[in-house]
């Protein structure tokens, strides 16, 4: 249903819709933008957005590895970081979601060298910019992946010569793509949509579990111990060069708010700890590389890959219900309601399944923003702002979970009064 929610703004967004002015979501302006060069190219494909989400991770492990063996993060190459980053990416399908987390996150991989290089590279601070702004994309793709901003405060503190300069550096990068963005929406009169729906949305911090938090544990629960045994295996390790203490100094902060941001988004899923990948792969090199007989780590490597396969396909198996995992948040043909197809559909309600066969109309497509507008309809402002989005895109159906159909009718009888009742799941149709 998450995937289905970016296809629905691609696709608005390929019909020349734009985003926070026609069409009410908090996704990010970034993200938005892959997912209308998706719809473009492929249209509402689920295999187009597995593929590219597919080709992201293998960026990201790929780019982290590189960076750890450029600049010789330990003792000797090594791509045990690449392969696990891999591994542990592919335990749920959910790590395989062209999500705004996978998207941003990306970025924030390409940054860490812009980051942490400055003393090993004299004066080029201006590198600290470049960081900067590679960070400001990040968040322009999920607003609360600025945070990474404290890996660079403390990436300056241990490696920069000129605090203060190095760090205003990185603040205007970061600043800079916002500066542009702002710029536009100031000229095309959607400057405070964006604001309201990207720069205020994202930090409301109502929790709530997608999956259910049984479920979810049991999911992350190899990802968890693998890092915890492989943090213990670094503690154990003698004293390494001072490059290789302070880097290590960065990753223990980029554990840290990695692990904030996955507990404090407004939704929390399997895909939210996609974040932990990077500390995983990083301090998982220690512990497949501890002083101990090979066969042993060969033994323990086998029982992450194998575990990884049997929780991923555990269907595949016929083993769900032993594991006790279910995936609510799945649509299957089995549980599509029971509306017309190929049509324009507005749904008063949060059920984003009536669109997986039809078009969405109006800007309302997340059900938690129009309730600027549904939500206050004892305010002439919120009656008036319906009438001119219904006025100028009317669905040929109304699908009303919300039971507002009747004071809608009552209230702006030059549109909802030329919908009439189907007689079937609240559905309304527009009469010829």
């Amino acid at each position: 249903m998450q995937e289905l929610l970016y296809m629905l703004i691609g696709e608005r967004m390929a019909d020349g819709y734009t985003m926070y002015q026609q069409i009410y979501d908090n996704t990010a302006p970034l993200s938005a933008l892959v997912y209308w060069l998706i719809d473009l190219i492929a249209g509402r494909s689920v295999l187009a957005y597995r593929i590219v989400a597919l080709i992201l991770l293998l960026v990201q492990a790929l780019t982290f590895n590189f960076i750890l063996n450029r600049y010789q993060v330990f003792a000797t190459r090594t791509y045990i970081p690449a392969l696990l980053y891999l591994v542990l990416g592919s335990i749920t399908y959910e790590f395989g979601m062209l999500t705004p987390v996978l998207i941003g996150h990306t970025f924030v991989i390409l940054s860490l060298p812009y980051l942490i290089t400055v003393s090993r590279e004299g004066i080029e601070n201006n590198r600290l910019f470049v960081g900067g702004f590679i960070l400001g994309l990040a968040a322009l793709c999920y607003l609360p992946l600025g945070l990474y901003l404290v890996i660079g405060f403390f990436a300056v503190l241990l490696f920069a010569s000129n605090t203060f300069r190095s760090i205003l550096l990185m603040l205007c990068g970061f600043l800079f793509p916002y500066a542009m963005l702002l710029t536009f929406y100031f000229y095309t009169g959607t400057l405070d949509e964006f604001t309201e729906m990207h720069l205020f949305r994202p930090w409301q911090f109502k929790v709530a579990f997608i999956l259910p938090p049984a479920d979810l544990a049991k999911l992350i629960a190899l990802p968890l111990i693998v890092l915890f045994f492989s943090v213990m295996s670094s503690l154990s390790l003698p004293q390494r060069l001072v490059f290789q203490v302070k880097f290590q100094q960065v990753m223990w902060i980029w554990l840290l708010v990695s692990l904030i941001l996955t507990i404090t988004r407004d939704e929390i899923s399997a895909n939210t700890f996609i974040l932990l990948l990077p500390a995983i792969a990083y301090f998982g090199e220690y512990l497949f590389t501890i002083a101990i007989k090979k066969w042993m780590l060969s033994l323990a490597f086998m029982l992450v890959l194998v575990s990884t396969i049997v929780i991923r396909y555990r269907d595949l198996f016929g083993i769900s219900q032993v594991l006790e995992l279910s995936d609510p948040q799945l649509i299957s043909k089995g549980n599509l309601p029971d509306v017309p197809q190929n049509e324009t559909i507005l749904v008063l309600g949060n059920d984003t399944r009536y669109y997986l066969q039809n078009k969405p109309a109006t800007p309302y497509l997340n059900w938690q923003l129009a309730q600027r507008d549904f939500g206050n309809l004892d305010e002439y402002d919120a009656i008036y702002n319906i009438y001119l989005n219904l006025r100028n895109e009317m669905p040929a159906y109304i699908i009303d979970e919300a039971n507002l159909m009747e004071e809608l009718t009552y209230k702006i009888p030059a549109v909802f009064g030329k919908y009439s009742a189907t007689g079937k799941n609240n559905t309304y149709v527009l009469k010829q």
